[in-house]
């Protein structure tokens, strides 16, 4: 694994929507500030309709990124939309060759994906700069980023900022967890990028979706077999997903009906996502959920 040490050289991009340039800079003077060099792509600043320039200038930013030995990490800045029009763009055998630490969340999905699928490559489902580095940031998900970024721990039990891990059985299980954004991870379903889910620990986040869209995903999922593949199920944090009308269901009543009597590990109200503070999951990596005891652990 990896290790990201004071000094070194971190590199955004934006694979997807175009930034506040002036939260960027502010992003900048921050991850500075704790001690990191940090270079820009080319493309961050850029604009072309809704994205940080056009998609060959974007993905050319990974590409150089990923070949650039100076560089120990790839941070995103933002998500938004427009990382799967990359994704048959990205240099794959060069990236598999050059592995690091590859940091975002949201449409970065698609990316993670594409990377475990391609190359085997562990990513972290972690804080962008833009969305969690700028201005007045959370120093809980910064100490927790930094944790798992900086420390080379074996064992690494996760817990909360406070709020209760729930789990809707006592069954344990231990698998790699792939996943991320739910929406996201749909829209890659049957293509090149998307995973063999058998045995894996599946994670999935969400924000701004309607209850009754989050049920109807999940059951996109059942009915392809993937909650029979996985060997368990991690949710996240699930933003501003509220009812469209008052005889839909709440959030936790869409999950009760998909998993309460499901013969397998599900843990739930896991802080990672489009939530303040957030914890860094590092995905294609061991991960144990422990039902009865409580407990997630996150195994290298």
């Amino acid at each position: 694994m990896q290790i990201l040490k004071k000094g070194d050289l971190i590199g955004l991009v934006a694979p997807a929507s175009y930034m506040d340039e002036e939260k960027l800079k502010s992003a900048i003077k921050n991850i500075e500030s704790l001690g990191y060099k940090v270079r820009v792509g080319e493309s961050v600043k850029n604009r072309w309709h809704s994205f940080a320039g056009e998609d060959f200038a974007r993905a050319k930013d990974l590409n150089t990124f990923f070949r650039d030995k100076d560089i120990k990490a790839i941070m995103c800045v933002r998500g938004g939309y427009g990382s799967i029009r990359l994704l048959n763009l990205l240099d794959y055998d060069m990236i598999k060759k050059n592995p690091k630490i590859f940091i975002g969340y949201s449409d970065i999905t698609s990316i993670h994906m594409a990377l475990y699928k391609k190359c085997n490559m562990m990513t972290y489902h972690g804080p962008m700069a833009v969305s969690n580095f700028s201005g007045e940031y959370n120093k809980g998900t910064l100490k927790h980023f930094l944790e798992v970024v900086t420390e080379d721990k074996i064992i690494r039990k996760l817990e909360n900022f406070g709020k209760e891990l729930k789990f809707f059985n006592d069954k344990s299980c231990e698998g790699i967890v792939v996943g991320g954004n739910l929406a996201t991870l749909i829209s890659n379903i049957g293509t090149e990028y998307d995973l063999d889910y058998t045995d894996k620990i599946l994670f999935l986040e969400d924000i701004g979706e309607n209850t009754y869209k989050i049920d109807r995903m999940l059951w996109h999922l059942k009915n392809l077999g993937i909650f029979d593949q996985v060997a368990g199920i991690l949710l996240g944090d699930f933003s501003d997903c509220e009812k469209s009308g008052e005889n839909d269901m709440e959030l936790e009543e869409v999950f009760s009906s998909h998993f309460n009597g499901y013969d397998k590990p599900v843990c739930y109200n896991f802080q990672s996502g489009h939530c303040t503070p957030m914890q860094t999951l590092i995905l294609g990596c061991n991960l144990k959920i422990d039902g009865k005891g409580k407990i997630l652990e996150q195994k290298l």
